[in-house]
């Protein structure tokens, strides 16, 4: 612990020492003050950041700064981004209130150090690609901080972020899979979901929000238009555009597929959800819950791998591949803002079926 001693000068006036045992350098320290005010506070800190002087001058820096509190930047930040959705800023408010604000919020921003963003990023217990997400919001508010002058620079930039686990191979359902999975949900409309999930290639929030009125089914193959899909915003699920700008297309239909759904929406008006629940929007996690789990469960070692609901998207793209359909109609089909994604995802797949065309021929 930090001690003080009084000391008179040979001019006969006092001076106040502080002796301790620092902990970074391990060795017995003392530095002299001209006021025992000033010696208690250094004491104070001293003991209170662990012995450390490093710690103990930033703890006193902070209390001294008159800048905003980092929670502060990074809301002003969020709130004055231009061209984001509603869902989208609402994300971001979320990713603050979890991960940023409960650590580094009461942290004056001019007093922030690397070591601090350092020490937050290595305790969040996140996935890497959340991890990565939420240090790219805190570093975006500080580079707007430095370009207000509230700070020097950017403590956050070119902090190593860990790789972390791999991820998460999507999985490809083969027909009979898809077959027995349709086959062990007991609900036709949720087995009509399924069906449709996987013969259109959309995404849950796009499917669930589509209306009667989206759908043209007068010819053999049926159209559906994507205007639409569910977000977050203010605590609420709102219908809002799809997630890219790509993602306003037209699907074309399989033939049995087109015929399902004429039948399925025989007594709705064209106002009405397409798949909704029996209270009203069908949400992912009520799905899951009482849908697709106990159909996993059901089938336990019947299936190759366990797919997720999002599965049924990436099993659409490798049977057009498998048939030969081309990245780029794939692309469009998906609703995919670049090419690279669709490559990125699948371009595996159409190496293999291009082999496997090579060795037709022989």
């Amino acid at each position: 612990m930090a001690s003080i001693r009084e000391r008179t000068r040979k001019d006969g006036t006092t001076s106040w020492a502080v002796l301790w045992r620092d902990a970074d350098t391990g060795k017995q320290t003392s530095r002299t003050l001209a006021t025992r005010a000033d010696a208690q506070s250094l004491t104070d800190f001293l003991n209170a950041n662990g012995q450390s002087f490093v710690l103990a001058a930033q703890a006193a820096s902070k209390m001294r700064s008159t800048a905003p509190p980092v929670a502060t930047v990074v809301s002003e930040h969020i709130e004055g981004l231009t061209g984001v959705s509603a869902g989208t800023r609402e994300k971001y408010r979320r990713i603050a209130a979890r991960h940023i604000t409960p650590t580094l919020g009461a942290v004056p921003v001019d007093t922030l150090t690397r070591t601090d963003v350092n020490r937050w990023v290595n305790a969040m217990t996140v996935a890497a690609k959340t991890k990565k997400n939420v240090h790219s919001l805190l570093s975006a508010a500080l580079t707007e901080a430095t370009s207000r002058g509230l700070v020097d620079a950017n403590v956050a930039k070119g902090v190593k972020l860990p790789t972390g686990e791999a991820r998460r191979e999507p999985v490809f359902l083969t027909a009979e899979e898809l077959d027995l999975i349709v086959a062990t949900i007991p609900e036709a409309r949720h087995k009509l979901l399924v069906e449709f999930l996987a013969g259109t290639g959309l995404r849950w929030s796009e499917a669930t929000a589509l209306q009667v009125a989206d759908l043209d089914l007068a010819q053999e193959h049926g159209v559906v238009a994507v205007s639409r899909a569910w977000k977050r915003a203010g605590g609420e699920w709102v219908t809002g555009a799809p997630k890219t700008a790509r993602g306003r297309r037209s699907v074309v239909l399989p033939k049995t597929l087109t015929a399902q759904l004429r039948e399925h929406i025989a007594d709705k008006t064209p106002a009405d959800l397409v798949f909704p629940s029996r209270e009203g929007p069908l949400h992912n996690v009520v799905f899951h819950r009482l849908v697709w789990e106990p159909a996993m469960r059901a089938l336990a070692g019947q299936l190759r791998a366990r797919p997720r609901v999002h599965d049924l998207r990436h099993t659409h793209a490798s049977r057009l591949i498998a048939a030969g359909v081309p990245l780029t109609v794939i692309q469009r089909r998906l609703g995919h803002e670049s090419i690279k994604t669709t490559s990125d995802t699948y371009g595996h797949l159409a190496a293999d079926a291009d082999v496997a065309a090579a060795a037709a021929l022989d």
